[in-house]
């Protein structure tokens, strides 16, 4: 609180001037890039927040932020919304020319000729590039159709946009998109963009083509012709006249970038928070040729851009931002990044992934690849060959939602090249392939929990809501000694609520992903898959709804242990347990440490065990239950109703995830071991976004605008004690996720209040402060 005596407030408009002081909000500056200079000259005295008020800050380029901008852990810099006001950071150029009409519905307005666009929002909501087959959101790719190529090659100029051409892989992992950079007769040539690490092969059937100009035929569509500057827009029903909406186009691929000059010289220590970041160029495009980068031996390519972009960065924190359908990914961390956090942000109808951190090649010792792991030999040496890598970074309490609108190898959250980061609390839903993806086991050690992903593998297959993979140097060398070499670190999976579509898998542990700690997770739909990998842990889990058990080629000396799982199908679904074809109960004994102590049941009879049927729920029959148990595994395990307490419970009304599958008094699976888990607190679990006025004061009372960190009231958490200063006396009631008092205090003006260690566990929490001008809430995580 004495800190804040010295610290410095700067301001920042839409409709400031540069040339003003910038040190009150009747005078401020018109420019970021000026405010952050100023932010600079007055850093010395102490803390410094950047006020951007309401309005649409247009960028002409990113927003950079040096090591010369940087704060200190005393003294950070926070650029913020001003109180009440909404301020949006836009890539997009702003469409102020007059429109007349073009032919039948669709209207012209000329700009500037060579633009760089591929995003037209009409009123805030995107509209729709013109393509083949229309926009249909209920189909792959959102539409489309075998003949997508032939409608391309009968345009009078396909390139001319360019045309695109954006399909899913051939078996259906990922997207594959190209350029139409050539036409001969009715033949257009396409070139790929090398977006998936698994190489070219355009799928037969989900394929569709945009940009050209003869596919601008229903409401919603738009084209822009570079060479004349021409925009056609054939607006929604009911738009009425252009010239009073707003409509802007996406130019920029980012808008923010932290970039430091090395490990040892990086930019630190600020903070953006209640900022609304959109209208980005899809970086699908942003680029000519195979311009994609391969990660490791994954079924990933990347672009190494983001709406944010961090390198050498430390401390640098994105909170209660919203990231506004924007083109491509949205928080991205390359190469050396440390203690970054990106928390309580809405990310919405992104292009990309929304929060991505990928090493470079220089911090591998051995960087496998499709085409060879380049002679490596390095069997001895652990870890990375150097600090070019993400690590101790926190996402946390994200909602991530709709997300890969244009790319199909995306995920909410996606790493390769990282560790010890963790992700907690976050929802991610309506995706095309996985909710939370790691592209190899480099170096592990990172906490997965309380995540909630569903309605997932929406666009591609043979997937799960969480996956991984482990192509590095076990895969190279595949012996046991070597198993570790990269995930040297256990990465810890607990207390989520996974929901995979039947056929899929839960927790997709694939090729040779190594050293999984899984404990205390739901998964609905689908379950554990063991293939070709080592030393992962299947502890306290709930498979449930079409969820199995697949041993997918259990490579030997494995060392998996499962225990105290409930394995439950619904009605006639037996086959809880599936094989790779080839394997068998025995060999799959051999290879494992242990499985066993569960509780596997069906109401449709007795467990059976099947081969895999990536699209069926059963494939054929390998054997029965007693054969299975006969090759040791599963001897102490029971074939009995686990009972559940209560399948359909609701927890609260303001929490959607329902069910209580824990079992109840009387269950086996108490008998065997089996612990309850929280059943309340997957997902977001506090308010995200810009709008971070929590509980609104009872009707009739004078109307409080609180927000974290303003004068008007200051609730702090540190290390079991809540600070709160508030200018009168108050109630504060701290409850935990799921609704339970912990403490209770009154108070006057500024006080610490300690909070007993022996009632705070391990969690999420939140301290409720009620004065005589309303409530307001703060959301804290105590860890263990």
């Amino acid at each position: 609180m004495a800190a804040m005596a010295f610290s410095a407030d700067v301001y920042v408009s839409p409709t400031g001037n540069d040339a003003a002081a910038g040190t009150s909000a009747d005078a401020p500056l018109a420019t970021i890039a000026k405010a952050r200079d100023k932010a600079d000259e007055l850093k010395a005295s102490g803390p410094v927040t950047v006020y951007l008020m309401g309005g649409t800050f247009y960028l002409k380029e990113p927003v950079v932020f040096s090591p010369t901008n940087s704060g200190t852990a005393a003294a950070p810099i926070a650029y913020k919304n001003f109180p009440g006001q909404k301020p949006v950071i836009s890539g997009g150029i702003k469409v102020a020319s007059a429109w007349t009409t073009s032919s039948n519905s669709i209207m012209k307005t000329t700009l500037p000729t060579g633009l760089k666009v591929d995003q037209l929002f009409l009123n805030g909501k995107r509209q729709v590039l013109a393509r083949y087959p229309n926009f249909n959101e209920s189909q792959n790719l959102q539409g489309s159709a075998s003949d997508a190529l032939t409608k391309a090659g009968a345009a009078a100029n396909p390139v001319e946009g360019p045309g695109y051409v954006r399909s899913l892989h051939s078996s259906m992992w990922g997207g594959e998109s190209y350029i139409i950079t050539a036409k001969s007769g009715s033949s257009v040539t396409p070139t790929w963009v090398g977006d998936n690490n698994r190489g070219e092969g355009m799928h037969t059937s989900y394929r569709m083509v945009e940009n050209i100009y003869e596919l601008l035929d229903v409401a919603g569509e738009w084209f822009y012709r570079k060479s004349t500057g021409e925009l056609f827009f054939w607006p929604p029903s009911g738009t009425g006249d252009l010239g009073t909406q707003t409509i802007e186009l996406a130019s920029l691929t980012e808008v923010l970038r932290f970039v430091g000059t090395s490990p040892t010289a990086a930019v630190k220590y600020i903070k953006f928070e209640g900022i609304t970041l959109t209208h980005t160029y899809r970086s699908l495009f942003d680029g000519t040729g195979k311009f994609y980068e391969g990660i490791t031996k994954s079924d990933w390519a990347m672009v190494r851009k983001g709406t944010v972009f961090m390198q050498n960065a430390e401390n640098i924190t994105i909170d209660h931002c919203f990231f506004d359908q924007i083109g491509g990914n949205g928080v991205f961390m390359s190469g050396y990044n440390r203690y970054n956090v990106v928390s309580n942000c809405d990310f919405e109808e992104a292009g990309a992934s929304c929060v991505a951190l990928f090493g470079l090649k220089s911090a591998y010792r051995c960087y496998n690849t499709w085409s060879g792991s380049g002679g490596c030999t390095d069997k001895t040496n652990p870890g990375p060959a150097g600090n070019e890598y993400p690590s101790s970074c926190r996402i946390d309490n994200n909602m991530m939602n709709h997300l890969g609108r244009f790319e199909k190898q995306t995920s909410g959250f996606t790493c390769a090249g990282t560790e010890f980061d963790t992700i907690r609390h976050n929802t991610i839903h309506n995706i095309p392939r996985a909710g939370i993806n790691f592209c190899d086991g480099c170096w592990g050690g990172h906490v997965v929990e309380f995540n909630w992903v569903y309605d997932c593998v929406k666009e591609s297959g043979d997937h799960g809501p969480f996956n991984a993979w482990g192509r590095d140097r076990i895969e190279i060398f595949q012996d046991v000694a070597s198993s570790k070499l990269d995930a040297r670190n256990t990465t810890i999976i607990r207390n989520n609520r996974f929901e995979a579509p039947a056929g899929m898998f839960g927790i997709d542990l694939d090729d040779q992903a190594t050293n999984y700690y899984q404990i205390n997770n739901l998964c609905m739909g689908g379950g554990y898959k063991l293939q070709w990998n080592r030393f992962n842990t299947y502890l306290n889990g709930i498979l449930l709804r079409g969820a199995n058990v697949q041993f997918h080629g259990v490579w030997s000396s494995s060392s998996h242990y499962g225990a105290r799982n409930i394995i439950f199908g619904a009605q006639n679904y037996t086959c809880l347990l599936q094989l790779l074809s080839g394997n068998t109960p025995a060999s799959t004994k051999a290879a494992i440490a242990q499985w066993d102590s569960n509780v596997v049941y069906s109401s449709g009879g007795s467990p059976t065990v099947t081969t895999w049927s990536q699209n069926a729920n059963c494939g054929s029959s390998v054997a029965d239950w007693n054969a299975w148990k006969s090759a040791g595994l599963d001897q102490r395990s029971s074939n009995a109703d686990p009972m559940f307490t209560d399948t359909q419970k609701v927890w609260r009304p303001d929490y959607l995830p329902r069910g209580d599958f824990n079992p109840k008094t009387g269950s086996p699976a108490l008998s065997l071991g089996f612990k309850p888990f929280p059943m309340d607190s997957f997902g977001v679990m506090g308010a995200v976004g810009p709008d971070v006025d929590v509980v609104k004061p009872p009707i009739g009372a004078k109307r409080y605008e609180h927000r974290f960190g303003g004068n008007a009231c200051i609730v702090n958490y540190s290390t079991n004690r809540l600070t709160v200063a508030y200018n009168g006396a108050y109630r504060l009631i701290v409850t935990s996720a799921s609704g339970r008092t912990v403490a209770a205090f009154d108070g006057i003006g500024r006080a610490d209040f300690q909070l007993d260690a022996k009632r705070i566990g391990g969690g999420m929490y939140f301290a409720v402060v009620s004065t005589k001008n309303g409530l307001i809430s703060r959301r804290f995580m105590v860890n263990d």
